[in-house]
C-alpha cells in the first residue's frame, strides 16, 4: 500500500460522466462509476494514465459526455489488483482507495472534449504551421485524398497516427489546436466500444501546430506489425474510412 506522501508528485485522473467541480469528493459506493463490485468492496478508483482515464470516462455508466478530472487521494491508495475488467488496451497505472478522491481540476470541457489535442504524422513541422485535409489516407485506397484532418486527445492514439502515417521519416507527434469546428471521428466512435474512448476527432478546417511532444514511446514491434497486418486485411476486404 502506498501513502499519499509516497506519490505526492504524481498526477492522478478519474474518468466519469458526472458533472463535478474542484473540491467535490468522489466517494466509494457513491461514485457514478460504481457498479455492484465497487459497492461490495468499497473502493474508489484512480489512474496515473490520462489515456486510461479517457477510456473509463467514455465507458462509464450514464448518458452524459465522458469527463476526465484531476484528483488527489485523501487517504492511502494501493495498486488495483484486478485489471481484468479494464478496457484500456495499453499499460496503465491504476490504483484504488477506500477514502474519497478530491477533485482538483478538469482536463476536458463540459462536452467531454479534451483541452489539449495531438496529431501524429511523419511530417517535419514547426509551431504556427497548418495541417489541413487533402492528404492520402493512412489506410484504404491511396488514389484519393481525405476531406478531413484528424486530431486526438489521447497520446496513444497520436502514437498510432505517427507510426502508421505514410512517409519514410520518423514519426512525430505535435500539439495542435483546431481552427474550426471539430466532430467525433465516426471511424472510432461507437464502433467496438461505446462512445469515443480514444477521444478522436476530425475537422474540415486546418489544425495549427502549437508544439511538439518528444518524450513518447512507440508500441512494441510485434504490436505495430499486428496493427499493420490488420489494416492490410481491411484493404483487401475493401473497407474504406468513413468520409461523409
Amino acid at each position: 500500500m502506498a501513502t499519499t506522501d509516497d506519490l505526492s508528485s504524481q498526477r492522478f485522473y478519474h474518468g466519469t460522466k458526472a458533472d463535478l467541480k474542484p473540491g467535490d469528493l468522489i466517494v466509494s459506493g457513491q461514485s457514478p462509476n460504481s457498479g455492484e463490485q465497487d459497492r461490495a468492496t468499497g473502493y474508489v478508483y484512480l489512474t496515473g494514465t490520462l489515456d486510461a482515464a479517457a477510456w473509463e470516462a467514455e465507458l462509464a455508466p450514464g448518458d452524459g459526455p465522458g469527463r476526465i478530472y484531476m484528483v488527489e487521494p485523501t487517504g492511502p491508495i494501493m495498486d488495483d489488483p484486478d485489471l481484468t475488467g479494464k478496457k484500456y488496451p495499453g499499460p496503465a497505472k491504476s490504483y484504488r482507495s477506500r477514502e474519497p478522491l478530491r477533485v482538483t481540476g478538469e482536463v476536458t470541457d463540459s462536452q467531454g472534449r479534451p483541452l489539449r489535442f495531438y496529431h501524429g504524422t511523419k511530417a517535419d513541422l514547426k509551431p504556427g504551421n497548418l495541417i489541413g485535409p487533402g492528404h492520402s489516407p493512412n489506410f484504404g485506397e491511396q488514389d484519393r485524398v481525405t476531406d478531413y484532418v484528424y486530431l486526438t486527445g489521447t497520446l496513444d492514439a497520436a502514437i498510432w497516427g505517427a507510426e502508421l502515417a505514410l512517409g519514410g521519416g520518423a514519426g512525430r507527434i505535435y500539439e495542435v489546436e483546431p481552427t474550426g469546428p471539430i466532430m467525433d471521428d465516426p471511424n472510432l466512435t461507437n464502433m467496438r466500444y461505446r462512445g469515443n474512448p480514444t477521444k478522436s476527432y476530425r475537422s474540415r478546417e486546418p489544425l495549427r501546430v502549437t508544439g511538439e511532444v518528444t518524450d513518447w514511446q512507440g508500441h512494441p514491434p510485434e504490436t505495430l506489425q499486428a496493427m499493420k497486418d490488420g489494416l492490410e486485411q481491411l484493404k483487401k476486404l475493401g473497407v474504406e474510412p468513413i468520409e461523409d
